[in-house]
C-alpha cells in the first residue's frame, strides 16, 4: 500500500499547488501510469477541489464550458464549502458516476480527508461503498487521500494547512480487485480476512478470501494468526487461517499433527513470508516504474513548465544569452523558431508603455539592488494582441559585489487576473456609487433607518428616524437603541427589543417583520413595524433595521375593522330580516287557510259533542280530534310568533306578578325532580307586552330546561332592572340603548355545544328526538321578544347548563288592572249578530255555534253583502267579520260604515292571519277587538259578551 501511495504523490506533485489544471495534461499523465496493468485495485486518480459556497455556480459553469454540459455538484444542498470531484481519470466506465461528487458529505470519507488535510500525509478512509458501484459485482472499498496545498504557502501549523488547502488527490480502491492483484502462487494456502479498524465483525469486513470459488463453506482451521497494521493512518486487522487445501496436503492424523505442530507452524509462516516477499518484490518493481515516471517529470515539476502552465527563462548575463522554454513562447502564440535566444527578444515584445518601467525593475535586480525579481507588464502576442505577464526570477550565480551572472525564472499569464482586477476596480467604483445612492435613498426614506454594530450600539440614524422619534443622530449614535425608543413600562416591547437588538439574540429576528410599541423623545407611544437584516461579524451580527411608523395604518385598520364589523352585522341583520320576511310570507299564507280549516274542524267537533252526548266512545274520539286541532293552532301561532306576524294585544303589567302567578303551572310542568325558584333583585319595572304570549314564552323555555335535565336539576328565574344595554348585548341583532327588565332562566342541564347554540333560534332546529319537539320554541320566543321591542340572548356550555336572558323595554305607565270574569260556562244571548265570512264552511260553522248560544244570526259572504244588510236592517247589535276578505269593501271599510249606519254597534274582528290589517308596530290598534282563529265556543261566547258589554265605537285609529 505504501508503494501505491507513490502514484498519488506523483499526481500531487503534478498539480504543483495551482488550480490551473489542463484536463488533457492530466489525462495523459494518468494514462502513462497504466493503472489497470501496473496498479490493480485502483479505480482511478481523482482531483477533488475545494469550492466555497459563493463560487459554486461559477465552478459548475466553468466545468460545463470545458465539455461537460451536465456537470453538477452532488448531492444537492447548501453547505459552507464543497469538495467536488472535478477531474477523474480514466474518465470511462464506472468513474463517470463520480464526476461532481462531494466526498465531504460522507462522514467516513470526510474523516480521512480532514486527517490528510491537517497532517499533510496520506490518509485512508474507513470501509465505504464506492460511488462508482452500480449494483453489479459490488465490492467493499476505501479511498486514499493526499492533500494539495497552494504553492508557496506556509504549512508549519494545522491552521496554516487548513488555510492553504485547495484540493485532494483521491484514489478509490476495490478490495477484491486489489487483493486479487497482490495474491501469489501459494496464496490459496491461507484464508485471509481484512477488517477495517480493530474490531473483527461482519460489519467491519473489507476482504474475505472465502469468496474464492475454491474456498467455500465453513471450516475450523488448525492454524491461525491475527495481526494489526496501519494503512494510510487507518488501523487494519488481518486474520489468517490455514486453508482446507493446505491442511489436506498434510495427510496425517491428530497425534502426528500434534507432534509436527511446530514444523507445520514454521511451514505456514514460511508460506506467509514467501507471500510477503513476493509482494515486496512486486512493490519494488512498482517503485522502479514510479521512479522512472518521476524522473521523466522532474524538470517540468521543478520549474513549473507544462504542468503548471508557466513559461521558463534562463539568462546568462555575461553572454546575453536568454533561453526561453517552449511553453514561454506558446503562451504568446509563437513557435519555437519565432523567438531567438537573446535578451533583446524579450525587450522588443514588451508594450511601449511598460518598457521603461520593466527595464528599470530588471536592471535593479541584475545590479544586485533587489534580491529577487518580480514585475508585471504587457507583452505582444503573435496575433498582435497583448497579454499581461507576471515575471519572477532568482539569481543562480552572482559576482562578489552581488551582481547577477546567471538567473532563472518564470513567466505566468496573468491577463485573466488583470481583467478580474479591472472588473474588481469597476465593481468597487460601482459599489461606492451604489453606497452613495443608497445613502441618499436612506436619508429621503419614509421609514426610519437604524444601523447597529455587533455590540448593539447605533452606527447610523437617518433623517426620518429623527423626525419620527425626535432624537438627533448626534444624540443617538454610539448609544444603545433600546435606551431611546423602548417604553420603560411595556414588558412586551422590552421582550421584542431584547430579541432584536441583543447581540446574542439577533439571529432569531433576522428576516422577520415585527410589530412593537416604541416611544419618542417626548414620551408619546408610537406603534411601529421593524424589518431587520443581519450581517455576520466575527462575534455576533451587525444589524440594519427599517422602522416604519404605522400610526396612520393602525388607525385606518381600526376604522376599516369597525366598518367591516358594522357591514357584517348589517349583512347578518339583512339576511335575518330576509329570512323572516320569507318565513313570514309563507307562514301568513299558510296560517290564514290553515286556521280556517282548523276553525271548521274545531267548530264542528264542538257542535257534534252536543249532539252525541252520553256516547263515551265517540266523545273520546272527538276529544282526541280537538287535541289535534289545538296542536295545529299552537304550531300556527308559533310560526306567526317567530315571523313576528302575530297580532299582539299588549298591556302594562308587572312581570314578577305574572311569573309568580304561574308558579303552580311551572312546577307541574317541571316535575318533582327539578328545583324551581323565582327571585327578583329589587322591584321590577313595568313592561308593555302581550300577557298571554309572555306566559307562553316562559312556559316553553321552562319545558326546554326540563328536557335538558333528564336526571333532575334546578331552574332559576331571576328578574332585574338594567339600563344602557346598548352594544353590550349579543345574539341575533342588538338591543338599542335604554332601560329594560331582564328576565333570565338559568338551568343546570346538559348545555349546548357552540355549533348548536349558533342555530338555536333557527326555526325547526331541534336536538330533541323526532316527535318530541317542533324546533319552534326558541324561535317563537325570539319572535315575540323582538316584536315587543326587546332582545334575547343565549349563553350555554356543555356540562354547565343554559341561561336564556330576555330584555323587555320598561314601561312608565301604571299597571293595567285585569278584570277577571266569573263566567265558567259559555253564555249566549238574544242579540242580533251579523257574521261576515268569505269561507262558506267557516261561516256555516260559526253561524251554527252562535245559533246554539241563542243569538239571532244574519250572515253575509263578503264586505259588500254585509254592508247591504246593514243598510236594510239597522237592528244589528254586533258585527262579527273576518279581517281578510275579497271584494271592493274591506273589513276596515265595513267596520267604519257599520259605525256610521248603526251607532253603538259592537265590532269584533276574527282572522287566522291579519296580513298587517288592524296592526301598527306589530300590535293591535287601540280599541280593536280581535278573536284569532281557530277559537272554540267558550272563547267565542266570552269575547262576544265582552264586546257587547262595552258597546263603544271604534277609535279614530281604526276609522281612518
Amino acid at each position: 500500500m505504501a508503494t501505491y501511495e507513490q502514484v498519488q504523490r506523483g499526481a500531487q506533485a503534478f498539480l504543483l499547488g495551482t488550480s490551473d489544471i489542463q484536463r488533457e495534461d492530466f489525462r495523459l499523465y494518468v494514462e502513462s501510469l497504466q493503472l489497470q496493468k501496473t496498479y490493480p485495485g485502483i479505480q482511478g486518480i481523482a482531483i477533488s477541489q475545494v469550492v466555497p459556497r459563493s463560487q459554486r455556480q461559477s465552478h459548475e459553469e466553468l466545468v460545463r464550458a470545458e465539455g461537460f454540459p451536465n456537470y453538477k455538484i452532488f448531492p444537492d444542498g447548501v453547505r459552507p464549502v464543497y469538495s467536488a470531484i472535478s477531474h477523474i481519470e480514466p474518465f470511462t466506465g464506472l468513474n463517470l458516476r463520480a464526476h461532481g461528487f462531494d466526498m465531504m458529505t460522507d462522514p467516513v470519507r470526510r474523516e480521512a480527508m480532514e486527517r490528510a488535510r491537517d497532517t499533510g500525509q496520506a490518509a485512508a478512509s474507513g470501509k465505504v461503498k464506492l460511488i462508482q458501484e452500480n449494483g453489479i459485482d459490488e465490492q467493499f472499498g476505501l479511498v486514499m487521500y493526499f492533500p494539495v496545498y497552494r504553492r508557496g504557502a506556509t504549512l508549519e501549523s494545522v491552521e496554516d494547512r487548513r488555510a492553504s488547502m485547495f484540493a485532494w488527490i483521491g484514489a478509490p480502491f476495490r478490495m477484491n480487485d486489489l487483493m486479487a492483484g497482490l495474491g501469489g502462487e501459494r496464496s490459496r494456502d491461507i484464508t485471509l480476512s481484512i477488517y477495517d479498524g480493530n474490531e473483527v465483525s461482519e460489519k467491519s469486513t473489507l476482504f474475505h478470501s472465502l469468496s474464492h470459488p475454491d474456498n467455500s463453506g465453513h471450516h475450523e482451521s488448525i492454524f491461525h494468526a491475527e495481526r494489526r497494521i496501519l494503512v494510510g493512518g487507518r488501523p487494519w486487522t488481518l486474520y489468517m487461517r490455514s486453508s482446507p487445501s493446505f491442511e489436506k496436503r498434510l495427510e496425517t492424523n491428530t497425534p502426528t499433527i500434534t507432534a509436527l505442530g511446530g514444523i507445520v507452524t514454521s511451514a505456514m509462516l514460511s508460506v506467509l513470508v514467501w507471500a510477503l516477499a513476493t509482494g515486496r518484490r512486486r512493490a519494488m518493481s512498482l517503485a522502479k516504474v514510479m521512479t522512472h515516471h518521476l524522473r521523466e517529470s522532474e524538470f517540468r515539476w521543478k520549474y513549473a513548465l507544462e504542468g503548471a502552465g508557466d513559461g521558463v527563462w534562463d539568462l546568462d548575463v555575461e553572454t546575453g544569452e536568454m533561453d526561453y522554454s517552449k511553453r514561454w513562447k506558446e503562451m504568446l502564440g509563437y513557435s519555437d523558431a519565432d523567438i531567438g535566444s537573446r535578451l533583446s527578444e524579450w525587450e522588443r515584445l514588451i508594450h511601449p508603455d511598460d518598457r521603461e518601467q520593466a527595464m528599470a525593475v530588471a536592471t535593479r535586480f541584475l545590479d544586485g539592488i533587489e534580491e529577487t525579481y518580480s514585475n508585471e507588464f504587457r507583452m505582444r502576442c503573435k496575433d498582435g494582441s497583448w497579454k499581461w505577464m507576471l515575471a519572477r526570477g532568482t539569481a543562480v550565480r552572482r559576482t562578489e559585489d552581488g551582481k547577477v551572472i546567471r538567473a532563472i525564472g518564470t513567466h505566468a499569464d496573468v491577463t485573466r487576473q488583470k481583467q478580474y482586477e479591472a472588473a474588481l476596480r469597476a465593481s468597487n467604483d460601482k459599489l461606492a456609487m451604489e453606497q452613495r445612492r443608497i445613502q441618499v435613498i436612506l436619508e429621503n426614506s419614509h421609514d426610519a433607518f437604524v444601523a447597529l454594530d455587533a455590540s448593539g450600539r447605533v452606527t447610523d440614524w437617518n433623517a426620518r428616524a429623527e423626525k419620527i422619534f425626535g432624537w438627533t443622530a448626534q444624540e443617538v449614535i454610539g448609544a444603545t437603541l433600546s435606551e431611546f425608543i423602548v417604553p420603560p413600562d411595556d414588558k412586551e416591547a422590552h421582550r421584542i427589543a431584547t430579541a432584536i437588538f441583543a447581540p446574542d439574540e439577533i439571529a432569531s429576528a433576522i428576516g422577520q417583520v415585527i410589530e412593537m410599541n416604541a416611544i419618542d423623545k417626548y414620551g408619546n407611544t408610537i406603534p411601529v413595524e421593524l424589518a431587520v437584516a443581519g450581517i455576520p461579524q466575527d462575534v455576533g451580527y451587525a444589524v440594519s433595521a427599517f422602522i416604519r411608523d404605522v400610526r396612520e395604518r393602525k388607525e385606518a385598520e381600526r376604522i376599516q375593522a369597525e366598518r367591516a364589523q358594522a357591514l357584517e352585522e348589517a349583512r347578518t341583520a339583512l339576511q335575518h330580516a330576509q329570512k323572516l320576511e320569507a318565513v313570514g310570507k309563507l307562514t301568513g299564507g299558510v296560517a290564514h287557510d290553515f286556521n280556517n280549516v282548523l276553525q271548521t274542524i274545531g267548530g264542528n267537533i264542538e257542535l257534534l259533542k252536543h249532539v252525541i252526548a252520553n256516547q263515551p266512545v265517540l266523545e273520546t274520539r272527538l276529544t282526541n280530534m280537538m287535541s289535534a286541532v289545538d296542536r295545529g293552532a299552537k304550531l300556527s301561532a308559533q310560526l306567526l310568533a317567530f315571523a313576528r306576524r302575530q297580532p299582539l294585544q299588549p298591556v302594562v303589567l308587572n312581570p314578577l306578578r305574572v311569573i309568580q302567578s304561574m308558579d303552580d303551572l311551572l312546577q307541574r310542568a317541571l316535575g318533582e325532580s327539578i328545583e324551581f325558584e323565582t327571585r327578583a333583585c329589587g322591584e321590577p319595572w313595568n313592561i308593555l307586552v302581550d300577557r298571554g304570549q309572555l306566559e307562553n314564552v316562559v312556559l316553553n323555555l321552562a319545558i326546554n330546561a326540563r328536557d335538558a335535565m333528564p336526571d333532575g336539576g334546578s331552574l332559576q328565574i331571576e328578574l332585574e332592572n338594567v339600563s344602557n344595554l346598548g352594544n353590550e348585548s349579543s345574539g341575533p341583532g342588538r338591543a338599542p340603548q335604554g332601560e329594560y327588565v331582564l328576565i333570565s332562566l338559568a338551568d343546570t342541564g346538559t348545555g349546548m355545544a357552540p355549533e348548536v347554540a349558533e342555530q338555536a333560534f333557527e326555526p325547526f332546529f331541534t336536538t330533541k328526538p323526532v316527535g318530541e319537539g317542533t324546533g319552534l320554541g326558541l324561535s317563537m320566543a325570539y319572535g315575540f321578544v323582538t316584536q315587543s321591542g326587546g332582545h334575547i340572548q343565549l349563553d350555554s356550555e356543555v356540562g354547565r347548563g343554559t341561561t336564556i336572558a330576555i330584555y323587555l323595554p320598561r314601561s312608565l305607565q301604571p299597571e293595567d288592572v285585569e278584570i277577571l270574569s266569573d263566567q265558567e260556562i259559555p253564555v249566549g244571548g238574544n242579540e242580533t249578530v251579523l257574521v261576515v265570512e268569505d269561507d262558506s264552511e267557516v261561516r256555516s260553522t260559526v253561524v251554527a255555534m252562535l245559533g246554539r248560544l241563542g243569538y239571532r244570526v244574519i250572515e253575509a259572504h263578503d264586505g259588500q253583502s254585509g254592508l247591504d244588510v246593514l243598510r236594510k236592517d239597522r237592528h244589528v247589535d254586533l258585527l262579527f267579520t273576518d279581517v281578510v276578505m275579497p271584494g271592493p269593501v274591506s273589513s276596515i271599510q265595513l267596520a267604519r260604515e257599520a259605525g256610521q249606519l248603526v251607532p253603538g254597534v259592537g265590532i269584533l274582528f276574527t282572522s287566522g292571519y291579519t296580513r298587517n290589517a288592524l296592526i301598527s308596530g306589530g300590535r293591535l290598534e287601540k280599541g280593536v277587538q280581535l278573536l284569532s282563529k281557530p277559537y272554540n265556543e267558550d272563547q267565542l261566547s266570552r269575547k262576544i259578551r265582552m264586546v257587547l258589554g262595552s258597546r263603544r265605537q271604534l277609535e279614530p285609529a281604526t276609522q281612518k
